[in-house]
């Protein structure tokens, strides 16, 4: 499969919730770095290796965030690099137990994978999380 039909398919799955896709197209040596590297604002913020540290990542995301929306604005490849650019929205659930509603978000992304032998071996994800961050606190409390 082409690296643009890759992340293609594997992101139009995961904004429907379906994460069978991406698993299945991780490399046993994946490195997943998410929400501004080690120190960002996230309880999901860091670097995890293997598929084991992205189960980790993604457990820790969605207790928080649910994705309603991924779509591909833009998916370009060049050799085993492929980015994608998209119009993203999650539900944002509050974090005290309140019966709050969630909220939706929407905002934008850039995501950069490498891969090898066809398997995403290295995944970066990039948004403004400033701005992410004002939208979740104007409507739920910190992150």
């Amino acid at each position: 499969m082409a690296p643009e039909e890759l992340m293609d398919s594997v992101t139009r799955a995961f904004g429907k919730a379906d994460l069978r896709p991406l698993f299945e197209s991780l490399h046993h040596e994946v490195v997943w770095t998410s929400a501004s590297g080690l120190n960002g604002p996230f309880r999901f913020s860091g670097q995890y290796h293997s598929v084991v540290g992205v189960q980790e990542v993604l457990s820790k995301l969605f207790t928080r965030y649910v994705f309603k929306r991924l779509d591909a604005r833009e998916i370009v490849a060049k050799g085993d690099t492929v980015w994608g650019l998209f119009d993203a929205e999650v539900d944002c659930l509050p974090l005290d137990g309140s019966s709050l509603p969630p909220r939706r978000i929407p905002f934008e992304m850039a995501v950069r994978w490498r891969l090898k032998d066809g398997k995403i071996i290295e995944h970066r994800a990039f948004f403004d999380t400033a701005s992410f961050l004002a939208k979740q606190n104007a409507t739920l409390g910190a992150a």
